[in-house]
């Protein structure tokens, strides 16, 4: 789901974050296949995800047995979100070091996940307000829910999702803002120990706290948030020097406090998450040259059974309502393995060109998961029974998918990109223009971190 963005121009120190340190993140791609831009292996997996969540959920809606089948023996729905997760894990950090400039990476993000986000939210919302069949989520509050689902951190909340599909996308933003935090404070190196804590802490901490910890209040609610917000104002103070890049690492990391202290899944979950991105992260640093095969082997190997060993200790099933089917501990285990096995398989692959149709998918996967979502939620049955109805569906997502690619989200990164050009633009002028003595605290400020 990530375009991969042009080549940065020499341009003056972002004064904002001058705190962030200067960053040589390597080029190299060691021999991977690329197209327009593109790493190949990416886009055929996210290809194989896209397709295999629309399958998913798509097919549910026709037959039951499916349904059950997937929560008691794999949790394909699953398996293609860990798919996309390992992908922004690889790619993202990445994108941030290649351009060093973290406020060209929130406009990138930006234009290229809420224009779209935004048009199929208000298509739903819109379907909901004119239609007699179709009903929005139980107890929901026109104004003030329709505001929240537009940060896409709404499943940090009780409040209801208008896209199902969109928890995932809060789990996304939550990762941009931790790698965005790790890059203030200069650890965004440090990635085998951020992907090696996480894991750990899913297995040691996998059942400590409870759901929506903000809201619920249990007893003794504010320990947990109050510790991560010192942790994160000790590493603030001790890390960064410039105020203004301190104002914003606080806000971030406030955020990413919050959202981890009212999550809606259990602690090893959400953790395990988080730390399969990380080691993403860690997988595109080996091919970049930036850590060492062994290691990557061995944060790898050490994923895999935190995830068998996590599972086993602290899954709890819950029975699905539909089919009465209940996801064991080794079904969790199963998906989480079989998404890591093709994902590294696919990168030990990536000198090999995919199949155009696949990278295809891939490259319009983030509108085929916001429109099989949109599906789900509008579309009428049709004639020819299941099957008829699975494959309508399926036809108009992919169809759709392609519409809204390049109506919406190809027009919405060339903005992305203007944006940024002209920005870059302007703090090259006033570079140019500016004397020694105004250049030198944001010159300095960038190595004083």
């Amino acid at each position: 789901m990530v375009e991969e963005p042009p080549a940065a121009t020499p341009v003056a120190p972002d004064r904002l974050l001058a705190g962030a340190p200067a960053t040589t993140a390597a080029t190299g791609t060691d021999a991977v296949v690329t197209r327009r831009g593109r790493l190949d292996f990416l886009d055929g997996l996210r290809g194989i995800a896209a397709l295999t969540v629309a399958v998913q959920h798509l097919g549910e809606t026709q037959w039951v047995g499916l349904l059950g089948w997937s929560h008691q023996w794999f949790r394909a729905g699953e398996f293609a979100v860990l798919l996309f997760f390992l992908c922004s894990g690889f790619i993202i950090p990445a994108s941030l070091e290649r351009r060093n400039d973290l406020t060209e990476f929130w406009i990138g993000r930006f234009f290229r996940l809420w224009p779209l986000y935004t048009a199929v939210l208000a298509a739903a919302l819109l379907a909901y307000g004119v239609s007699e069949r179709l009903a929005p989520p139980i107890g929901f509050r026109p104004t003030t829910d329709s505001l929240l689902n537009l940060t896409m951190l709404q499943v940090f909340t009780t409040r209801p999702l208008v896209i199902g599909a969109s928890w995932t996308l809060g789990y996304e933003l939550v990762f941009y803002l931790l790698v965005s935090v790790l890059f203030l404070l200069g650890l965004h190196r440090s990635s085998t120990a951020t992907a090696t804590a996480l894991l750990l802490c899913s297995l040691g901490l996998g059942g400590v706290t409870t759901l929506y910890m903000l809201q619920l209040r249990p007893e003794q609610w504010y320990t947990f948030p109050l510790a991560g917000l010192l942790l994160l104002l000790v590493a603030v103070a001790t890390r960064i020097h410039r105020p203004s890049a301190k104002v914003v690492a606080v806000a971030m990391g406030l955020v990413v406090v919050v959202a981890v202290s009212n999550r809606p899944h259990p602690m090893y979950f959400s953790l395990l998450l988080l730390g399969s991105m990380f080691v993403g992260t860690v997988l595109y640093r080996w091919i970049a040259d930036q850590t060492s095969g062994r290691t990557a082997a061995q944060v790898f190997g050490l994923a895999l059974v935190v995830i068998l060993l996590t599972q086993r200790s602290w899954h709890i099933g819950y029975t699905e309502p539909i089919s009465g089917a209940t996801p064991m501990w080794w079904t969790e285990v199963v998906t989480f393995l079989a998404a890591f096995l093709v994902f590294g398989g696919a990168l030990l692959l990536r000198h090999k060109a995919w199949p155009r149709l696949l990278t295809y998918l891939g490259t319009i996967s983030y509108s085929v998961y916001l429109l099989h979502a949109l599906v789900l939620i509008v579309f009428p049955r049709v004639p020819g029974g299941p099957w008829g109805n699975f494959l309508a569906m399926m036809a108009a997502t992919v169809l759709g998918s392609v519409v809204t690619y390049n109506l919406i989200e190809r027009p919405s990164i060339a903005a992305g990109r203007k944006v940024t050009d002209a920005r870059r633009r302007r703090r090259a002028a006033a570079a140019e223009s500016a004397t020694p003595a105004e250049r030198s605290p944001a010159t300095s400020g960038a190595t004083g971190a």
